[in-house]
């Protein structure tokens, strides 16, 4: 998982919540948990339309 992703999702954790001293390994943990549920969320749904237009935008098919 992007680290990036978890540090941003953390941070917006822990604003949320006030910005408490003392907490950041709990924030850390809720974030990769919300984002593994939200990446798995994506897959079960499959691609977006737009993706779904982009690729065959990029191999040409439809044409």
């Amino acid at each position: 998982m992007d680290e990036h992703r978890i540090r941003h999702r953390a941070y917006e954790i822990w604003e949320q919540e006030g910005r408490p001293e003392g907490r950041r390994a709990e924030h850390w943990e809720r974030a990769c948990r919300e984002l593994q549920e939200e990446d798995e969320r994506a897959k079960e749904q499959g691609p977006e339309p737009r993706d779904l237009a982009q690729a065959s935008a990029d191999t040409g098919a439809g044409i």
